[in-house]
């Protein structure tokens, strides 16, 4: 159902004449017409017994949006419309293809009718010089013809289409946010691989169970030079002249870290405007930083609206967020916005963007619950889980794999404690989690549970933070299947499957 745009107006006057109350959601758009985006109408604060409170706004939020629907109209927390792309599949129907995507498979229908999505679409595919390519592999069935080998789609809707969980953590500082970005970047793909749940794309099963590399592939606006794919003309009006080599999409995991402690794990590339950090130098700006920002401006801006390109840069930020809002990466960075001197200040954040959307707000607090948990835990006993950044790519890689939680290993460090030599192993999904005696790693949940004493957490919060930390805890034993095994189990035992790997 096309009808977002019109739900999501009804949704916020209901928020309006609900204000009173206290509890509230914001509704906020998205890229997909199909598609909303709800968060609490206020942050949470820093109390264990406020992680108690995320499940009940999220059952909230599900609630005042069911009420919005239509009777014929459903709105699950899935990733990826499965069906996305095949045949006549919208409500109301649409044609195929049109200026912004020129795709041959999705309706521009298909994308929210505001301005920045139809522009960014259009922006990506020119810039790039064709139609975006997404190539997932094909899971091999019993009867998969051999021709197919990959499921090929053509529109950044299938990308930025995708659901995910997003867990934005307020500092106390900037050295404190810097420090929270570089750990939490380690944890990117840990974390995607135990929320996987996005095992069928265009009515085929795919042969990975992640959304990550499909958003990359479907907003990757790099011309084929700066791919490596072969020569492209130099533009004057593009970032390095559309030339540059840029080894990874605009969507992707992180290059470098930002920490100064961080810095001798920086061990990729990462492409910086010499300019821009020639600039942040003069202006006294230690070298992380210099080399964080210079990276995001070797992006183009993909949108610009009238009446905000001559801005005064000393007392607005919406030149830096064009670029910045444009870089999605496994975490990102954010510091303070420019706002009027009456308006609640905020501070230095960082936010954790590779989670996908389970199923069950049951699931989606637990995920939620334990990623502040363990934020905590890594600030309060100063522990560092740094890993060298080709490491967290090469987990990144991994991640990706069918049922990875129980057939993968990912590096990691064995000694958490601070100022310990770096040493790392490949651990299963269970060590990292639950503890290795053979590494002598702890494990995250365990580091929780240490927290939460060390917090003295009151026994109310304390009993149904206990219940989402074992929900964590069996699905990192391999005891309970991630919602992409369960999926793909469900759909492969179904009576009315072929073994073609087709889904309908």
């Amino acid at each position: 159902s096309l009808r977002g745009p019109e739900v999501m107006e009804r949704l916020r006057k209901q928020e309006q004449e609900n204000a009173a109350e206290g509890l509230g959601c914001a509704w906020h758009q998205e890229y997909g017409s199909w598609m909303l985006e709800g968060t609490p109408k206020l942050p949470y604060d820093g109390y264990a017994s406020s992680l108690c409170q995320v499940e009940q706004n999220m059952r909230l939020r599900r609630g005042r949006l069911l009420s919005a629907l239509s009777p014929d109209e459903a709105a699950p927390t899935l990733v990826a419309f499965p069906l996305m792309g095949v045949g006549s599949f919208t409500s109301p129907g649409a044609a195929v293809g049109g200026e912004a995507s020129q795709s041959q498979l999705v309706p521009d229908a298909c994308i929210n009718p505001h301005p920045r999505f139809g522009t960014l679409t259009a922006n990506i595919r020119q810039r790039r010089g064709a139609p975006v390519s997404i190539q997932v592999p094909l899971f091999r069935d019993l009867r998969t013809p051999v021709s197919e080998k990959t499921i090929d789609m053509d529109c950044m809707a299938f990308g930025m289409g995708c659901c995910c969980l997003q867990v934005t953590f307020q500092a106390k500082n900037m050295n404190e946010s810097r420090y929270l970005y570089d750990q939490l970047a380690v944890l990117a793909p840990i974390m995607m691989a135990m929320t996987a749940a996005t095992p069928v794309l265009k009515g085929r099963l795919a042969a990975t169970d992640a959304r990550w590399n499909v958003i990359s592939q479907s907003v990757d606006d790099r011309t084929a030079a700066e791919r490596g794919d072969g020569d492209s003309a130099a533009d004057a009006r593009m970032a390095g002249e559309g030339v540059r080599r840029q080894n990874k999409s605009r969507y992707d995991s992180i290059s470098c870290y930002i920490h100064p402690t961080s810095q001798s794990h920086n061990d990729i590339p990462c492409e910086t405007d010499e300019e821009v950090r020639e600039t942040l130098r003069r202006e006294g700006l230690d070298e992380a930083i210099c080399q964080h920002v210079s990276h995001l401006f070797t992006r183009d801006p993909l949108v610009a609206f009238e009446g905000m390109i001559e801005l005064d840069d000393e007392i607005s930020t919406d030149h830096f967020e064009s670029v910045q809002s444009t870089n999605w990466q496994t975490v990102r960075w954010k510091p303070p916005p420019s706002s009027p001197s009456d308006a609640p200040h905020i501070g230095w954040r960082t936010e954790f963007r590779s989670m996908e959307i389970q199923l069950t707000d049951f699931e989606n607090a637990a995920f939620t619950a334990f990623m502040v948990l363990i934020s905590r835990a890594i600030l309060v006993f100063h522990l560092d889980i740094l890993a060298p950044l080709s490491k967290v790519d090469e987990n990144m890689r991994r991640a990706h794999e069918m049922d990875a939680t129980r057939t993968q290993k990912f590096w990691f460090r064995t000694n958490v404690e601070p100022e310990t030599r770096d040493e790392m192993c490949e651990m299963s999904m269970d060590e990292i989690m639950n503890g290795s005696l053979r590494s002598d790693f702890p494990g995250l949940i365990p580091l929780c549970y240490a927290y939460l004493n060390y917090i003295n957490c009151d026994e109310a919060s304390f009993s149904r933070l206990d219940q989402y930390l074992k929900l964590i805890k069996r699905r990192a034993s391999g005891d309970l299947l991630t919602p992409a095994s369960w999926m793909r189990g469900f759909l492969r035992s179904h009576p009315d499957y072929n073994f073609d790997s087709v889904v309908t």
